[in-house]
This record gives structure tokens, C-alpha cells and sequence, in this order.
């Protein structure tokens, strides 16, 4: 009898090892069908978007050099606007600036 009641411990166990597997199994095919729906879904009914990666980089490139070269030319045109008198007066701040340090 003693052998019997081991046998049934055992049975018992693996239907509930089953039972796991078996919702395991159910519920990842559950997610997969619905992972396959929206991706059906979403390439169905929704725009794709695609994005020129080398154009655009180019473009902010030169964006960036028109402003550079946009602002050495105020800059150059900020100075020769300077008097001399001016241009020595920022030259000696300058200098007394680094012998303070």
C-alpha cells in the first residue's frame, strides 16, 4: 500500500508539472498571436516614416558653415570698424590682464 501512495504523490506532481507547461506554452502562443496582430496592424494602417540620414546631416553641415563664415565676416567687420586708439586700449587690457594672473 505504502508503494501505491508514493505512485499517486508522483502523478499528482507531474499533472501539475503538465498543467504548468502546458499554460506556459498556451500563454506564450497567446502573446505571439497578438504581437503578430499588431505588427499587422500597424503596417497596414499607419504611415511609414522614412528618414534621409545623409541628406539631412549635410545639410546641417553647410548650415553650419554659412554661419561660421557669416560670423568671421561681422567679425572682421567689428574690428576694422575699431580706431586705433581702441585697438590699444583693448591690447593694454589684455596685458594687464595676464600679468595679474
Amino acid at each position: 500500500m505504502h508503494k501505491n501512495h508514493s505512485f499517486i504523490h508522483i502523478y499528482m506532481f507531474s499533472n501539475v508539472i503538465f498543467s504548468i507547461v502546458i499554460n506556459i506554452f498556451i500563454s506564450l502562443l497567446f502573446i505571439y498571436g497578438i504581437h503578430l496582430c499588431w505588427n499587422y496592424l500597424k503596417d497596414t494602417y499607419s504611415t511609414k516614416k522614412t528618414r534621409d540620414l545623409v541628406n539631412t546631416q549635410v545639410q546641417k553641415y553647410k548650415m553650419m558653415v554659412d554661419e561660421i563664415q557669416q560670423s568671421k565676416q561681422v567679425t572682421g567687420s567689428q574690428l576694422n570698424a575699431l580706431t586705433d586708439q581702441e585697438k590699444q586700449a583693448m591690447d593694454d587690457e589684455l596685458t594687464a590682464f595676464m600679468h595679474s594672473m
